[in-house]
């Protein structure tokens, strides 16, 4: 007779594996597709208490913001309002006009207090913004509007710029007495009024009018809350989650970053008088720098991974996420029903994500105000990009999905 052999223990190993994979499958789940019902560890994790979700929701401690010192021509200019720009919808009746570095929140307050003024215009070294003189939504408004201009003129502006390969504003030839990139502080009614597009049933709190003037809701004068949102790529129904969480003393967010993207892609429009780009980029692009800027302005830190903390640039990793055919729609506008759009716009994410994206950011846009003023023909964009991008494969890529090259 046989001797009795050891019974074998793989009903044991079967349900050890089928526990494993399933744990594996529900944090995919969760990471890629926030999807938390499976994963079993999502229940586990102990609960946020009030402290850590106000610490989450509310601005980051105070970054200490060097502010350089304004040239001497903005320190000691003198503008009279009444040829600083103006919305025609919105003639300014009695404004009270300031340069922004001759005076502070106490004395707009004080100045706002003993005078029947409809706007407070304040203008500076790049810009000019046009803001009402009280705003019953906002809390310390003469604080966090003064707070907002100088942030913007000294800080955000001149980084926006250098993003674009641009040292200042002196392209603009519209505004008067000098260049400036022009910014209305509006309520949701009026800049619907200026902004309102077709096809939108919402209220649209903000645009960029043309290439210098924008509309700017209130929302966006002061610190910001932190924000969050999920990007998804139809294709493979692949999740990119982010956190915008801004510093106490950073004056600007995604919608100052949006909508002055929309101005500096348009720069060469001051040279040319022509449209540069169709709106299907120009609000991808757009897109793309709202997150891109407010990091770039408030610093490291600013926009950050929901779940992987250890991507450290998010703009980067977003830029890589949307290399893979078809990227996905950072803003309105996006070209639903042209493929070949669609293959441009992923080209371009793989432009920027070979070597340093910033680089190649600033490397386009240097590029295309150089050799291609206009890029609104989608044949004109994508020889301009395959003259950036030498890689056969884009070329295969863009040939694949209908574009006449």
């Amino acid at each position: 007779m046989p001797k009795n052999l050891p019974q074998r223990k793989s009903g044991w190993f079967k349900y050890i594996f089928f526990i494993i994979v399933f744990l594996i499958f529900g944090r995919y789940l969760d990471f890629s597709w926030d999807f938390p019902y499976l994963d079993i560890l999502h229940y586990l994790r102990p609960k946020m208490s009030f402290e850590d979700t106000m610490k989450l929701i509310n601005p980051l401690p105070e970054k200490g913001y060097q502010y350089p010192n304004p040239s001497e021509t903005a320190l000691n200019r003198i503008v009279d309002c009444s040829v600083l720009y103006s919305m025609s919808e919105f003639p300014r009746k009695n404004p009270l006009c300031l340069n922004m570095y001759q005076t502070s929140e106490k004395d707009m307050g004080e100045l706002v207090a003993t005078g029947n003024y409809d706007r407070i215009v304040l203008y500076g070294e790049l810009s000019v913004f046009d803001a009402p003189v009280s705003a019953d939504a906002l809390q310390d408004y003469m604080k966090n509007l003064y707070g907002t201009v100088r942030f913007m003129d000294s800080i955000a502006l001149p980084k926006f710029l250098s993003a674009y390969g641009l040292s200042d504003v002196s392209y603009v030839k519209a505004t008067k007495p000098y260049p400036y990139l022009y910014y209305r502080i509006s309520s949701l009614d009026e800049s619907d009024q200026v902004c309102d597009q077709e096809g939108l049933s919402e209220q649209v709190s903000g645009c960029a009018r043309n290439y210098y003037a924008s509309v700017i809701p209130f929302s966006a004068v002061g610190p910001q809350l932190s924000g969050a949102r999920p990007v998804l790529r139809k294709t493979d129904k692949k999740r990119f989650s982010y956190l915008t969480h801004y510093p106490a003393d950073c004056f600007t967010n995604d919608v100052f970053a949006h909508e002055t993207s929309h101005l500096l892609n348009g720069a060469i429009q001051s040279e040319t008088g022509n449209r540069v780009m169709e709106s299907w980029f120009n609000e991808q692009v757009a897109g793309f720098f709202s997150i891109y800027g407010a990091d770039l302005a408030c610093g490291e830190g600013t926009v950050t991974m929901q779940k992987k903390p250890d991507i450290k640039d998010v703009p980067k990793a977003l830029a890589e996420f949307n290399s893979t055919f078809a990227a996905a729609s950072l803003s309105h506008g996006y070209p639903d029903d042209n493929v070949c759009r669609q293959a441009i716009l992923t080209g371009w994410y793989q432009w920027l994500s070979k070597g340093n994206y910033r680089d190649n950011f600033r490397k386009f846009f240097v590029e295309q105000r150089t050799t291609t003023p206009s890029i609104v023909d989608d044949t004109t964009l994508a020889r301009l990009l395959l003259r950036l991008d030498t890689d056969p494969t884009l070329r295969a890529l863009l040939v694949s999905k209908g574009c006449i090259l």
